[in-house]
This record gives structure tokens, C-alpha cells and sequence, in this order.
């Protein structure tokens, strides 16, 4: 019986893998491919060509019965380069069952007074510890399906606001804090001059044709 349910499971498993790659090599570049937000209030994305697509945009607390996702997800396949989105040092590094492995870094503080964090799940490999200083591009790890990924190989990228206790106090929606403006994705090249600014973004994996190594 339990060789079975076992077997059914692997089965499960191998068909959402390849349901994940095919989902990648539709939606490759330069899509938005779906999202649960009402379009009237959703944040618009200008999403270059180049891009790897989201598959789902952030959904505050409360705007749908479908419930939050608080962060956006990227359709990127296993072992893809997973950059850091800006300047900052790595504040903990480890492994859940819900977001499997996972990087946190710290941005430093706004001229509010309020800290900013990024957050990268679902890693298939972590390439920093805590306390290491990023610079903006810097691989921090490669994506992957770890935790509970849905099936299909994806980053899930979050922006936090945090009180000096470093206890989250809210989740910002990522597309308001791109360098070239809100909505307006940002590749990252390494041979742009960046803001040193920690609530200016730039993509959190390379862009097709861009030179970011």
C-alpha cells in the first residue's frame, strides 16, 4: 500500500516538474503572465522584452478572497543566477519547508527612518552567509523549486519594511521601487552607474542580452 501512495506521488511530482517547463518555455521573456490583482488597482508593469516573465504579481492583504502573495514570482528554471537587488548585508540565510531555501539581505534605512529588506525563496543553491556585504548584481544563489514551489521552477522575491528590531512591519509591493520608476523593470547591467539608494531596485536575475557578470 505504501509503495503505492509512493509511486503515486513521484508520479504527481514529475508531472508538475515537466507542467514547470513548459510553463518556462512559453513565458520565457517579456510577459506578465498572470495576475490575481483587479487590473484597476494593480501597479502597471513595463516588463522588457529581455525579462524573465512573472507569473504572479503581489496581492496585498485583504484585496482578493483568494488571499495575499506577498512578493512576485519569476518564471526562471533551476540554476538560473539569482542577484542581489541592491546594496546591502546578508541578514540570515536558511532553509523552511514553506519557501525552502531562502536568502534575506538589508538595504539599510530610508530617509523615513524605516528599513528596507529584500527577500529570494525557493533557491536551489544559497552562495552567501550572514554577514556578507552585496554589492547590487552580486549572485547570491540560484533559483530553483525548493519548499513548497508550486510545481514549477520560480524565484519568489519579497520587499519588507522593518522596524529597528528588524521585525517585519509590512510587505511593499516590489514593482514601486525600480530604479527607472514604479513599474518600470530594471535590468541589471553592470556597466550602469546604480543608486546607492535602498529603495531603488534592480531586477533580481539577468536579463536576456544584458551584460551583468
Amino acid at each position: 500500500m505504501l509503495k503505492a501512495i509512493m509511486g503515486n506521488v513521484l508520479a504527481v511530482l514529475v508531472s508538475l516538474s515537466m507542467t514547470g517547463c513548459s510553463i518556462y518555455d512559453r513565458y520565457g521573456y517579456g510577459r506578465v503572465v498572470s495576475s490575481k490583482l483587479d487590473e484597476s488597482s494593480a501597479t502597471a508593469v513595463d516588463l522588457p522584452s529581455n525579462a524573465p516573465s512573472i507569473s504572479q504579481r503581489f496581492l496585498p492583504q485583504g484585496a482578493s478572497a483568494k488571499g495575499e502573495h506577498k512578493g512576485f514570482d519569476v518564471l526562471v528554471p533551476s540554476g538560473t543566477p539569482v542577484l542581489a537587488a541592491a546594496n546591502g548585508e546578508v541578514s540570515r540565510v536558511q532553509t523552511s519547508f514553506l519557501y525552502g531555501r531562502q536568502v534575506m539581505i538589508d538595504h539599510g534605512t530610508t530617509a523615513a527612518g524605516y528599513r528596507i529588506q529584500t527577500r529570494y525563496f525557493h533557491l536551489s543553491e544559497q552562495q552567501v552567509a550572514v554577514g556578507d556585504r552585496l554589492q547590487r548584481g552580486q549572485v547570491i544563489g540560484y533559483s530553483g523549486l525548493s519548499g513548497m514551489a508550486g510545481g514549477f521552477p520560480h524565484l519568489h522575491f519579497e520587499v519588507h519594511r522593518l522596524g529597528e528590531d528588524a521585525v517585519a512591519l509590512s510587505f511593499l509591493d516590489p514593482q514601486l521601487f525600480w530604479v527607472d520608476g514604479k513599474g518600470k523593470i530594471t535590468c541589471y547591467d553592470r556597466h550602469r552607474a546604480w543608486s546607492v539608494d535602498p529603495l531603488k531596485l534592480s531586477y533580481p536575475v539577468p536579463c536576456l542580452g544584458v551584460d551583468w557578470q
